[in-house]
């Protein structure tokens, strides 16, 4: 057996592990967070990790579209050596899901500024002079 069939028949193996030990990391970092905050008398409400991970943010949606988009540009590149054909769909499909996200993103931002503002409550000024003129 080369060293090429051994590279392709480990870095599978390799790729989970390194998967299950970052997912391993993390756990213990929450742990350590929580454990920390308890010594400190503030306790934070149980929720689970497919909670958090629902919580979505547009600062989320504009990091996952860069990534995305940016992996798609790697495939495409790298299936661009073989001649042109359908198999860089592989790589434009990612590519401009990612661009989407980036643009849903800087679109949604005036509409978010807006409810922004609708939100905020009055400076504090604002609120003493109204109440001086009652």
């Amino acid at each position: 057996m080369n060293l090429m069939t051994m590279i392709v028949l480990l870095s599978p193996c390799f790729l989970v592990t390194m998967l299950m030990l970052f997912v391993v990391a993390m756990r213990y970092i929450t742990y350590r967070e929580r454990i920390g905050l308890a010594q400190l008398g503030v306790l934070v409400p149980q929720e689970s990790m497919w909670e958090r991970l629902g919580q979505r943010t547009p600062r989320g949606i504009l990091w996952a579209g860069i990534i995305t988009a940016s992996c798609g540009l790697a495939i495409l590149l790298g299936l661009m050596t073989i001649p042109i054909g359908p198999w860089l769909l592989g790589g434009l499909i990612p590519l401009f899901v990612g661009l989407g996200m980036v643009f849903i993103y800087f679109i949604g931002a005036p509409a978010r500024k807006r409810n922004k503002e609708e939100r905020e409550p009055p400076p504090l000024e604002e609120t003493a002079r109204a109440e001086q003129r009652e």
